[in-house]
């Protein structure tokens, strides 16, 4: 009976398995690439739980060019409250070091219970709206922005434009995006929509 593991049965395993690894790593990149391509043109869907301006912080916090947090750091909402980012979290900051230290500075989040799944730090404008972009459409009783995130907003906006319009749709046709959209702190909501065309 000859050996059942010859030099030959052993060669042609491992022959087929290295084809089957240069096929997968060949296919694997094709893959990461078509995904990378399909991110960058849609924004992600981000509902906000948390909306809340910031007390005044000394914290140092960046987000590098890949929209990832550079470090760790535990912001103070309402002197009571605390929300921390953790290092490597997916986010936006649009906020100065003074905005932060003169807590002139808004924090928009997705969380999955208490953990920050995705933020948006904004600065905070006459002291009670924060500049967002424009609504492109509603869906479950929320405003959803130009950037993907889903929030509240009032029944019916204030229209900030040269022309008068009788509503918002009236806007969206007339302007398309050429708009901003501002958060209250004092309603909790979207409540006003500004043209940015003359």
């Amino acid at each position: 009976m000859r050996a059942l593991l010859s030099f030959r049965f052993v060669a042609a395993v491992a022959g087929i398995f290295v084809l089957l690894f240069i096929v997968r790593s060949v296919t694997a990149d094709d893959e990461v690439d078509q995904v990378a391509a399909d991110t960058s043109t849609t924004p992600v869907s981000r509902v906000i739980n948390l909306a809340e301006r910031l007390d005044r912080s000394t914290e140092r916090f960046a987000v590098n060019p890949e929209g990832l947090a550079t470090s760790t750091v535990t912001l103070t909402i309402e002197e009571q409250r605390a929300v921390t980012i953790v290092e490597g979290t997916t986010g936006v900051n649009d906020c100065t070091i003074p905005d932060l230290a003169q807590g002139n500075c808004a924090i928009f989040a997705d969380l999955l219970g208490e953990a920050v799944i995705w933020f948006s730090l904004q600065p905070v404008v006459d002291n009670d709206h924060v500049v967002l972009p424009a609504v492109t459409g509603f869906e479950r009783g929320l405003a959803v922005l130009e950037n993907g995130m889903r929030l509240s907003h009032a029944p019916a906006f204030i229209r900030r434009c040269p022309t008068e319009y009788a509503s918002f749709t009236e806007v969206r046709t007339d302007v398309g995006t050429d708009f901003v959209s501002w958060w209250s702190f004092d309603e909790d909501e979207l409540t006003d929509v500004v043209c940015t065309t003359q």
